[in-house]
């Protein structure tokens, strides 16, 4: 099984981004879910990407 982004509304997809060699994952930082480096939000935090104006979620997949 991996991880993708995904859509709330369809069913696209899209891959995670990487930082530091690894897949970010999602934190709250400063109230607000983020993505954040597995070297913690001081090595690198970005924006969670939007599909039809949500916020995509991290999702398991089946290979």
């Amino acid at each position: 099984m991996s991880e993708m982004l995904k859509c709330q509304i369809c069913d696209y997809t899209e891959l995670i981004p990487i930082h530091c060699n690894q897949p970010m994952h999602v934190e709250s930082v400063e109230g607000l879910e983020k993505l954040v480096c597995w070297m913690g939000p001081d090595c690198g935090v970005k924006d969670l990407p939007s599909h039809h104006e949500k916020a995509m979620k991290i999702v398991s997949i089946n290979e």
